[in-house]
């Protein structure tokens, strides 16, 4: 039998790092034309050589000459010629820079560590990706193409765009256009023909989208952040920022997000939770309510409805959700226990998505799945409900669905229980059906650090022949796994404390690439610090 690999580990869920030094920025000069001054007030000078730039200098570069801005975290500014480039700040968690005139293409390793904002006459550009350039005409009107990543624009409307990959936007005194995906003949297009790129275009809007949620004014008026830098279990420097919102008071919404700027990688991910009634602004105490579903002597005065849990590298995603009705009032004598509430009916889903999953078969396929729709590049890889007194009177029915060899969901087994009957519980229920050639196993699980270490690996291979790995790690902020007694199970990662949580997912569809996000659990008791109700707003 499957077991969840994500939702056990974050239904329930436990500090931040000095001040940032000062970095240098380099001007490099590539012809006789390029100038510099320390702050507005100052007379223009010839720059022969490399020359270091200050907060409040300026460049500008004639109709001959280009200039080249350098940062130590390998980051890079290209000025075209007739280009006129200022400096604002360079703060290691703020770097701003202003482009008044001409042309410049940039090429930016950090993403949290290297906070790039670009502002031009008519919009403000917030650097969230790798490769973009910005040209800026007489009359301040503003271009911009982002060839690899995200970048976040701002106009002087107050509205927000985030464009991607393959994507330009305009910005004039009236406001910005659209994003639109750069035509393959355009010269700027670069690596836009790429098939991989076309077949991300959904996962870069899902990124997209968290992106402008997180930064909706709406939103931000009533989230927690936490932000901070940490070592994962690999020696990799990753920046941490978490942001728990209200969306309503019956939910809350974790975004948490993973950036390694040496290599130029995003992981993110979101955990939902819905109520069917309000829960406390202190989210830690919603485990109570969680917990109070199960085997409640009376009738809880709240439950959990929807759960949800998403995680994805920017181009491959998992998702596991679970579904959840009233808890009913059951029979459990032959547990010795009587009268009990109990959900009425669980359904969980695991889905999958990416270029990989789109080639597979079975992708988009809804058969047994209980959606209405699927995306073409989605397959659901498992499925399992339970219900009480459904599908089979005075019983719980339970039902495992899995990819068969086409890849398509299909029934691997069920098992039918009474509580009340002892026998009926000791023989751990009747098997109602059973299908082997579908059946993955039990997943294999594995210590890959090795007994006494917080480091567990669970691994299923399907009967089409893919796979599906969750590795699962406890981390201390400087990359330390955390010791423990015995050998990691699913109950080891639930522990509060100053320890991450790193999850790596891995499957054969994900055509090489994994999912590795690190989760810091102590955003949850934090948000009891300062809250403002759902509805209310802290935002002029």
């Amino acid at each position: 039998m499957k077991t969840l690999y994500l939702a056990a580990i974050l239904l329930t869920a436990a500090s931040p790092g000095g001040a940032a030094p000062t970095r240098e920025v380099m001007l490099l000069p590539q012809g006789a034309g390029v100038e510099a001054r320390k702050d507005p007030s100052s007379a223009w000078e010839k720059v022969a050589g490399k020359v270091r730039l200050e907060t409040g200098a300026e460049v500008r570069t004639d109709g001959q000459s280009k200039a080249g801005v350098f940062f130590p975290d390998g980051s890079v500014f290209m000025l075209d010629k007739g280009s006129v480039f200022g400096v604002e700040d360079t703060s290691k968690k703020k770097a701003g820079f202003s482009l008044k005139l001409g042309r410049l293409k940039a090429r930016v390793s950090g993403y949290f560590a290297s906070k790039f904002a670009v502002r031009t006459p008519t919009a403000v550009c917030a650097v969230r990706g790798t490769e973009f350039d910005i040209e800026v005409g007489q009359e301040g009107n503003t271009e911009m193409n982002v060839s690899e990543g995200l970048v976040e624009v701002n106009d002087s409307k107050g509205r927000m765009a985030v464009v991607s990959s393959e994507e330009k936007i305009k910005v004039g005194a009236d406001g910005m256009s659209m994003p639109e995906t750069v035509s393959l003949k355009d010269e700027r297009a670069g690596e836009a023909a790429r098939p991989m790129a076309v077949r991300q275009e959904t996962a870069r809007e899902r990124t997209r989208t968290m992106l402008e949620e997180l930064r909706n004014r709406e939103l931000k008026a009533n989230e927690a952040q936490l932000g901070k830098d940490a070592i994962d279990a690999f020696g990799r420097r990753v920046r941490l920022e978490e942001y728990l919102l209200r969306p309503s008071s019956k939910e809350f919404k974790v975004l948490f997000l993973s950036q390694r700027a040496e290599e130029d990688r995003l992981d993110w991910g979101h955990l939902i939770e819905r109520f069917n009634a309000d829960i406390p602004d202190d989210i830690s105490q919603v485990a109570g309510i969680i917990d109070g579903m199960y085997f409640s002597a009376t009738a809880p005065a709240n439950w959990l409805k929807y759960f949800e849990v998403y995680l994805t590298n920017t181009v491959d995603s998992i998702k596991e959700t679970i579904d959840f009705t009233a808890p009913v009032a059951i029979n459990f004598s032959g547990y010795g226990a009587g009268t009990r509430y109990y959900p009425g009916s669980i359904d969980y889903r695991q889905i999958l998505s990416g270029p990989g999953v789109a080639a597979a078969a079975g992708a988009g396929s809804l058969v047994g799945t209980g959606l209405t729709s699927l995306a073409a590049d989605e397959r659901m890889q498992f499925r399992q409900t339970q219900d009480w007194n459904t599908s089979n009177a005075g019983k719980f029915t339970w039902m495992q669905k899995v990819v068969n060899g086409s890849g398509v969901l299909a029934n691997m087994w069920g098992v039918t229980l009474d509580p009340t009957s002892a026998v009926d519980i000791g023989n751990l229920g009747t098997q109602t059906f059973y299908d082997p050639a579908i059946d993955p196993g039990d997943a294999t699980v594995t210590y890959p650090s090795g007994p006494g270490m917080a480091d567990f690996r669970a691994f299923s291979t399907y009967a089409d022949g893919s796979t599906v790995g969750s590795r699962k790690l406890l981390v201390s902020n400087e990359g330390e796994i955390l010791k423990i007694g015995g050998s990691a199970n699913s109950d080891t990662f639930l522990a509060d404390g100053s320890y991450n949580l790193e999850m790596i997912i891995d499957s054969s569809l994900f055509q090489g690439r994994n999912i590795d996000v690190l989760f810091a659990p102590e955003i949850l008791t934090q948000k009891k610090e300062a809250v403002l109700p759902p509805g209310t707003s802290n935002v002029d």
